[in-house]
């Protein structure tokens, strides 16, 4: 009687791959019949077919997050043009202003918002302003241990405001008594200086300006000035257009609305301060605007076409390519300067820009108040017709912002999903295991229970006809 080997389960199905990308950890059965490697594959292919539905949820989380990424990278390059484009509406509507010194060693300026050209004179400066700084009027042979106060009662006097204190014996000497008023918050510091004379306080205003400084030892007696009064601070003081100003500091910022200017040195003779239209700040901001004009359109592209990116047949990239047309095709029919190509914009085949800076520098000083208009700000011109990708690159409520967003929250729902679905597989792989696992020692039961039964019959043929029952 022969024993014949029957398949109980297809082997042919690689468990590979479902091995490499699985979410968990396969099991493997300790087989103890010669059929365990059959049943290993009953339970690698259910585990495949199992998996199958996982698997699918993985790619389409991979397509989502190659989406989340591209828009990403896209938001980027979208908002880098739309910052371009804000930052000329800005130039053009402040006309490009600068401002300039005839004599920058008296006096600087800046422009800080000015609106409109226009020309200041400084006729004179007769004092930069500077702040007070006094010494005490004598050393002290040592700063620790000489006593600086015949009392220990004293008032420091900044300005208008007194600040009395008093120094105990043990900080009755130069280092207590600069660290008693530096804790006053008087807006002065004070410090020792180590000569060869002896030690001596130094006290300075923390800022410029003519003020009153003095140290009074014994306020209530003897009402003695400790100080010197040699340097107690100056304002600056010029004339304005033939207007006399006298201020504590020497930057002066609320006199000119979007002028700054810094007293540097005095003079007799008049520093005129002049804002005009600068050309090159015009030019600069449209060179940067083709940069990145150009940048979305490279990202744009790489999103097109039978080979397209993850973002191919995305509605924003169909939005923002009308946009970027419509950009490149802007007209102004009722100015003096009309389209970009009067700017020294120009457009190759495949839609690339390039900017001729020679076109904006030789303007005259008509045609570049005519380009401020043509650009306009955020409300009009080519700035305000463009504010399309301002709505779509803003960090907040953009809509690629949006987008993200959503793709963001497909990505937590597929990823629960997977979750849901790798433990309801974990369970059933292991229920199943265990099931084919009882299924194998059964088996190998089975056999051994048939190896004994085969031995007991060719026992019994050999006694009964004296040979082996297979040859018979």
């Amino acid at each position: 009687m022969s024993t014949s080997t029957a398949s109980l389960g297809s082997s042919t199905a690689s468990t590979s791959s479902s091995s490499s990308s699985s979410p968990f950890a396969p099991v493997t059965l300790s087989g103890v019949s010669e059929y365990s490697s059959d049943l290993q594959s009953v339970l690698n292919r259910a585990v495949e077919i199992a998996q199958i539905p996982i698997t699918e949820l993985q790619n389409q989380d991979s397509t989502v997050l190659s989406q989340e990424s591209a828009l990403g990278q896209l938001q980027s390059t979208v908002q880098g043009f739309a910052s371009s484009l804000s930052s000329l509406g800005t130039v053009a509507s402040s006309e490009a202003l600068s401002a300039t010194s005839s004599d920058s060693s008296v006096v600087s300026a800046t422009d800080t918002g000015a609106t409109s050209a226009a020309t200041y004179t400084i006729n004179s400066v007769t004092s930069v302003a500077s702040a007070a700084s006094e010494t005490s009027q004598k050393g002290y042979a040592d700063s620790t241990s000489t006593a600086v106060s015949s009392t220990g009662s004293m008032e420091l006097l900044v300005g208008t405001t007194p600040y009395k204190f008093t120094l105990s014996s043990a900080n009755n000497n130069l280092t207590g008594l600069a660290s008693e008023i530096n804790s006053l918050n008087a807006g002065v510091t004070a410090s020792v200086l180590t000569t060869a004379s002896g030690d001596y306080l130094s006290v300075s205003a923390n800022s410029t300006g003519a003020i009153t400084l003095q140290i009074i030892d014994d306020p209530g007696g003897a009402n003695t000035q400790w100080l010197t009064d040699t340097n107690q601070g100056a304002d600056a003081k010029f004339e304005l257009n033939g207007i006399s100003v006298d201020q504590s500091s020497n930057t002066v910022n609320n006199v000119i609305p979007g002028l700054t200017f810094n007293i540097q040195g005095t003079s007799s003779t008049p520093v005129t301060l002049s804002l005009t239209s600068d050309p090159t700040q015009l030019t600069s901001a449209l060179q940067d605007v083709v940069t990145n004009y150009n940048g979305v359109l490279t990202a744009l592209e790489a999103q097109e076409g039978q080979t397209g990116g993850a973002l191919s047949g995305d509605t924003s990239v169909t939005q923002l390519q009308e946009a970027m047309n419509q950009f490149a095709a802007y007209t102004d029919p009722g100015g003096t300067i009309q389209s970009l190509s009067d700017l020294g914009i120009t457009f190759s085949s495949n839609g690339q820009a390039s900017f001729d800076a020679s076109a904006v520098s030789g303007f005259t000083d008509a045609q570049l108040t005519a380009a401020f208009t043509f650009i306009g700000s955020a409300t009009s011109g080519l700035v305000g017709a463009s504010q399309t990708f301002q709505q779509f690159s803003d960090p907040t409520t953009g809509l690629l912002t949006v987008e993200a967003q959503g793709l963001s929250q497909t990505d937590q729902d597929l990823q629960s999903q997977i979750t849901t679905l790798t433990s309801q597989l974990t369970t059933m792989q292991d229920n199943l295991a265990s099931q084919l696992s009882s299924a194998d020692a059964m088996i190998a039961e089975l056999q051994s229970q048939q190896t004994e039964l085969t031995g007991s019959l060719q026992s019994l043929s050999l006694v009964l006809y004296g040979q082996d029952p297979g040859q018979i």
